[in-house]
């Protein structure tokens, strides 16, 4: 008697276009992608106004997961472990920068394709928790961002950007949008809305690195921010980092 083989496994089901969108928004915001394509992705953001409305929303996601979170000492060598698997780290006496690793190829998230961008986000918060422990040798910068009747303050500790309305409230049926500059010659990048009142609290896009050379600006954009990916308004404050 022959024993009968098993069935062959279901080929997977690919992502539609709108599902890659989220999955490229997602690893975006979790730093997943391999250089050349988070430099695509930038310049989608700067073109693509609803893929930077996702972008933003995986951010804030990630954000407020990392803010749950309970930070706990890891030893000397996971911690540099994370660091390297995230790009942050810098072996002992190099020169050049680790290389990001870069993502899995659609057939590796075809099918539970938004169980593992969920496990991934929970992964990245831990990791993000982990690497972002008081007592890390990484400068903290500010910015305040005066304009009329309004003061708007930014702290950047980490690979985190806090934002808060100080004094005053945006116009009426109107939203204002910050801006991370990174030089003279660069394309301004949304860093998202900033609250009406209060403090909101995100995590640094891929591929923006602190710096005395960064600038911040908010522009008065319609309600939701600019519909085209760069400022359509008024830029109505701009501040340099300072380094605390």
């Amino acid at each position: 008697m022959t024993d009968t083989p098993p069935p062959p496994p279901p080929a997977p089901v690919p992502l539609t276009p709108e599902e890659e969108t989220e999955a490229l928004a997602a690893e975006f915001a979790l730093g997943l992608l391999a250089e050349d394509e988070a430099e695509a992705a930038r310049k989608r953001l700067a073109e693509d106004a609803a893929f930077a409305a996702m972008v933003r929303l995986w951010q804030e996601r990630l954000a407020g997961m990392a803010n749950e979170l309970t930070p706990v000492m890891a030893p000397a060598g996971a911690r540099l472990g994370i660091q390297r698997a995230l790009g942050h780290a810098r072996e002992p006496l190099a020169d050049v920068p680790q290389i990001r690793r870069g993502r899995a190829g659609s057939s590796g998230r075809s099918g539970g394709w938004m169980g593992w961008l969920l496990g991934a986000v929970a992964a990245g918060a831990v990791a993000l928790a982990v690497i972002l422990l008081p007592g890390q040798d990484q400068p903290d910068y500010v910015a305040q961002l005066a304009m009329e009747g309004m003061m708007v303050e930014a702290h950047v500790e980490g690979r985190e950007i806090k934002v808060a309305m100080m004094e005053g409230e945006a116009h009426e049926g109107r939203d204002m949008e910050l801006w991370w500059i990174a030089g003279p010659e660069a394309t301004p990048v949304s860093l998202g809305l900033v609250p009406h009142e209060g403090s909101m609290t995100m995590v640094l896009p891929e591929g923006l690195e602190p710096g005395t050379d960064v600038q911040l600006a908010i522009s008065d954009e319609p309600l939701g921010g600019s519909p085209t990916g760069q400022p359509t308004g008024t830029i109505m404050a701009h501040s340099t980092l300072t380094q605390t």
